[in-house]
């Protein structure tokens, strides 16, 4: 597997963290964990399959809570958009909270002739500056001009910042608004309530600090758990195992 990673246009950084180019050049399986943004994908060469299911070329997911498999066959490569947290909404017509655990094709999104273009200018592109051009063009294309939350900007940011481990209510509190005003808010900008994308960025957290050496007792520690117990039952609730078994077998994909 090869991969790269280029920086979005200026117009696009308050929606794109980055492009992720992903080259498969022989058959391989691995572990999407859930993660705390959305992605557009779009693949100019091969197939491939999500939870053995095949996925069309052209596609956005929405956030998960659950870990899916992803295998290629043979030679296969995609441009990924990562979105900010709230950058998908700029770009989205479906209700965000609507793509909850689900991947739909594009075409839902964008009129078929205007995929097939990318798709064309994507396969006949000869380098990835110009692959992220062609999808950077269609992103634009679908930029809404909209007003973004500020304040759901600035939980995220607090969430982020605390790695998932502050409390929603007293964020609340402390942003002037209700918890369920809060929620409702941040379902539209970003796709789940703010426990989840919570729970998400911690989760997240647990793996960089597995990758960095860090034991299993260190991770909880290090990820504001209470305890032993509530870090594993926590892991568990999103990959249906316990720490140690996964990180043993797994292939994890960020």
């Amino acid at each position: 597997m090869r991969t790269a990673t280029l920086a979005p246009s200026e117009r696009l950084r308050p929606y794109i963290q980055r492009f992720l180019i992903v080259e498969y050049t022989s058959g391989w399986s691995n572990t999407l964990l859930p993660g705390p943004g959305m992605v557009a994908a779009f693949r100019f060469k091969g197939n491939c399959l999500v939870n053995d299911s095949k996925v069309p070329n052209a596609l956005v997911t929405g956030l998960w809570d659950r870990t899916r498999t992803l295998t290629h066959a043979g030679s296969c490569a995609n441009v990924l958009a990562m979105f900010t947290p709230t950058g998908a909404a700029a770009l989205l017509r479906e209700p965000l909270e609507h793509l909850f655990n689900l991947t739909m094709p594009l075409d839902s999104q964008a009129r078929r002739s205007q995929l097939s273009l990318v798709e064309e200018q994507l396969y006949e592109s000869s380098h990835h500056p110009q692959r992220v051009k062609v999808v950077e063009g269609f992103l634009l294309e679908q930029l809404r001009r909209r007003t973004p939350d500020l304040l759901v900007a600035a939980a995220v940011q607090s969430i982020r910042a605390t790695r998932g481990s502050l409390r929603i209510d007293r964020l609340a509190r402390h942003m002037g608004l209700s918890q369920s005003t809060l929620e409702r808010r941040f379902c539209r900008e970003v796709g789940t309530s703010p426990k989840k994308f919570a729970a998400l960025v911690r989760l997240r957290h647990v793996v960089q600090l597995r990758r960095a050496g860090v034991s299993l007792t260190g991770i909880a520690h290090a990820a504001g758990y209470a305890d032993q117990p509530h870090f594993i039952k926590d892991f568990k609730r999103f990959t249906g195992q316990a720490p140690e078994s996964f990180f043993a077998t797994a292939t994890a994909f960020c």
